[in-house]
């Protein structure tokens, strides 16, 4: 991995992915095609991962040495030059595990923290993500796949954690390899997929952190070691990895994606489920409100007593899962019917197109009385959630010099090279390091001041997405959609580019993005529900930090499909954000407040105001 630290990533704490030496497996040096290297007949052997260390000497572009402490033992720094650190730093930068979380990893070692085993051949008639589940009791915080298989990487985003699950992907997979997700279970549940070249470390100032966490014996790397071989007998080493008998990770699991239910298209119901109401009566065990309260209906729940409510990380509810159902959530009826005593059909929990209506505490927030009905019905669904491919060919060139981890001391230095001397120890590292308040942009993106957001659709969800972002300080919002009438209305949101993406030319979108920004978005939110936009949207987030942010709903059922290979080599991450990942009886009291203290501008998605009588749309 490179680090020339002179480019943006490099200089960046966000990313460990160098742009100015972009990490590719590469027969040459990064700076000249040439490997810098040739047998005694003058013939070319081509470098490997920019390392090449099974030889006595080598030749190493500066951006892919960093300095070490001598006395760190060689056959023991050189296990960090790749698959150890990447592993550690997963874990460590990637992920960032938390205290008290739970872990499941596709690869194994009990010395190494391990407190339970799954025998994924071993698991009868249900899936190993299955097992999982129910061993985590809703499945695991963290999912990291480390052998480098897209079934797996299914079946890791599987297990992990509805609400604020994390899948990160390790491993490589043939050329070509794809991943497909549909489009409603990204949006639906919480989780997040990212990739982790070399574990998110930076070589140049991450590496020494963790020799000098091995040298005070806080880091294991003495248990990586299986078996030390002499380099004339290096086959045997080949013999024992292809026997079993030095350290590795295998994995076969089954792939396994449960179907999500269609949206029941099933009449008649009462329709509407963005509303403030006042509430007339209250039923058995409802202390929350009482009768007089105002209060909104939203679709979301919020039961306050499972372990989803009660945690900041998710507002997924795990008593009350979210569906489209016709019915009340605690029991199989609507509690509506027509004249003839015929059921009339609930709508999301809320179906405020009627005078009256029934709604389970869990789907009730009480609000602030002085609060304007015309304002704060809003925040109950579109503007509390906005607010609040490329494969890869490993070229097959031959004869070149294998070997990508090591430990060496160097020989010669070449013109420019001032962070090393002739004698130091270094490790080569094959990736380089030049070194040179709303919803879904509050609580999924938790977008930072200075960055730049670009927002797919410029609807109401959208136009609050760009109130979100620039309240969070945003500096520049790039506005994307196909009519240009919105383009006036969305500057007074905090919008400050604008592209039609009927009028891009030869281009993508994602190209033009990517040009205005000088190399993609930190943040893209996809608003409009097509599967298609959701490719685009990850296509322009920025390599190395970027981040993809799913609000809309596909309806066709269009499975989204990502290159595995770009999954782990881009850094950038995905995830969906359901009612922009707030807490209805929490955040949507403090988006009413923020709304009171003209904080925020909800006033102006109000466009038009409509009596509700109902009048025939076609007399005869």
């Amino acid at each position: 991995m490179p680090d020339c630290g002179e480019c943006t990533d490099c200089l960046s704490e966000k990313s460990n992915l160098c742009t100015k030496l972009p990490f590719k497996v590469s027969p040459w040096m990064d700076r000249e095609e040439t490997s810098r290297f040739t047998d005694m007949n003058g013939e070319t052997l081509h470098h490997f991962l920019f390392v090449s260390s099974f030889s006595e000497y080598t030749v190493v572009d500066i951006a892919h040495l960093t300095k070490i402490d001598p006395s760190t033992p060689a056959n023991r720094a050189c296990l960090l030059s790749c698959g150890v650190s990447t592993g550690v730093g997963a874990a460590w930068k990637t992920a960032k595990v938390e205290t008290g979380t739970t872990v499941a990893i596709f690869g194994l070692g009990k010395k190494f923290g391990v407190t339970d085993f799954v025998n994924s051949r071993n698991c009868g008639d249900k899936t190993v993500s299955q097992v999982i589940m129910e061993m985590t009791g809703g499945g695991a915080d963290y999912c990291f796949e480390c052998v480098g298989m897209t079934s797996l990487v299914h079946e890791a985003y599987a297990s992990c954690r509805k609400g604020w699950g994390k899948t990160v992907v390790l491993g490589v997979d043939q050329p070509g390899a794809m991943l497909t997700f549909r489009s409603s279970e990204v949006l639906h549940s919480g989780k997040s997929l990212m990739g982790s070249l070399f574990g998110g470390l930076k070589p140049k100032s991450d590496i020494p952190i963790l020799i000098k966490r091995y040298m005070d014996k806080e880091l294991q790397l003495d248990e990586f070691v299986t078996h030390e071989v002499d380099f004339e007998d290096i086959n045997k080493a080949f013999d024992l990895l292809l026997e079993g008998k030095s350290l590795r990770a295998p994995a076969a699991l089954q792939e396994s994606l449960s179907n999500a239910e269609d949206a029941p298209a099933i009449f008649p119901r009462i329709l509407g489920h963005e509303a403030v109401g006042v509430v007339e009566s209250i039923g058995e065990g409802v202390h929350e409100v009482a009768q007089g309260d105002t209060v909104v209906p939203v679709f979301l729940p919020d039961c306050g007593e499972c372990t989803d409510c009660l945690s900041n990380k998710s507002n997924l509810c795990s008593n009350f899962t979210f569906s489209i159902s016709p019915w009340m959530q605690r029991q199989e009826t609507s509690r509506f019917t027509d004249i003839n005593g015929e059921p009339l059909y609930h709508f999301m929990f809320v179906s405020s197109f009627s005078e009256y209506t029934v709604v389970d505490i869990a789907h009730v927030t009480k609000i602030d009385p002085q609060a304007p009905p015309n304002r704060a019905c809003l925040l109950t669904c579109g503007i509390g959630a906005g607010k609040l491919c490329s494969s890869y060919d490993a070229p097959a060139i031959f004869p070149r010099i294998l070997g990508h981890e090591a430990v060496g001391v160097v020989e010669s230095i070449g013109e420019g090279v001032h962070e090393v001397a002739q004698g130091d120890t270094v490790v080569p590292v094959f990736l380089p390091d030049c070194g040179e308040w709303v919803g879904a942009p509050w609580k999924r993106a938790e977008v930072e001041v200075g960055t730049t957001v670009a927002i797919f659709g410029l609807g109401s969800i959208g136009l609050a997405v760009a109130e979100g972002a620039r309240s969070r300080g945003a500096k520049r919002i790039i506005g994307v959609d196909v009519n240009e009438d919105r383009f006036e209305l969305a500057k007074k949101f905090g919008v400050t580019d604008f592209v039609n993406s009927r009028n891009c030319g030869d281009k993508t979108v994602s190209q033009i993005i990517i040009e205005m920004t000088d190399g993609g978005a930190d943040y893209c939110f996809e608003c409009v529900g097509l599967t298609s936009m959701i490719q685009e949207a990850y296509a322009s987030s920025r390599q190395g930090w970027g981040k993809t942010v799913v609000l809309g709903y596909d309806l066709s059922g269009e499975p989204l499909t990502l290159s595995s290979y770009e999954v782990l080599h881009s850094g950038k991450s995905i995830t969906g954000s359901l009612f922009g990942g707030l807490k209805p009886k929490h955040d949507v009291l403090i988006l009413i407040k923020r709304y009171m203290d003209k904080v925020t501008i909800i006033h102006l998605f109000l466009h038009l105001s409509l009596n509700f009588e109902v009048k025939p749309l076609l007399s005869i």
